[in-house]
């Protein structure tokens, strides 16, 4: 199981993108280099080599887990991010997300109809 560990900062970096950009690697980045803003720039471009690499979309998934802690969510959405990510604490007392890879790649091609939802006849 592939596993991306992400710090507070790029999990509301890539919120941030999703809620205010559209989720556009291109409309943040233009964002910061209009601020002067090069760390972030630096940051969005790692997120964006991740999400490449494993065929996953950062910016919903950290939006979505965010917004179940935010806001009134179902508890469908609640359930789904909660199996998808999960926070974990550090020693230090900071806590990073641990994104299941997998969950979020089977999620994915759920929502897109690409996968058939499970059954009681399957298990």
């Amino acid at each position: 199981m592939n596993l991306i560990v992400l710090t507070k900062e790029q999990v509301e970096l890539a919120a941030y993108r999703y809620g205010e950009h559209g989720n556009s690697a291109h409309r943040i980045s233009r964002h910061f280099r209009r601020v002067d803003d090069q760390a972030s720039i630096r940051l969005c471009r790692a997120l964006r080599k991740v999400e490449r690499r494993f065929g996953i979309n950062l910016g919903t998934v950290c939006f979505k887990f965010l917004e179940k802690e935010t806001r009134p969510t179902s508890t469908f959405q609640q359930q789904v991010m909660d199996y998808i990510a999960y926070w974990r604490g550090r020693e230090d007392g900071v806590s990073d997300l641990v994104v299941s890879v997998d969950r979020a790649r089977m999620i994915d091609r759920l929502a897109q109809g690409e996968t058939e939802w499970l059954t009681l006849h399957d298990s």
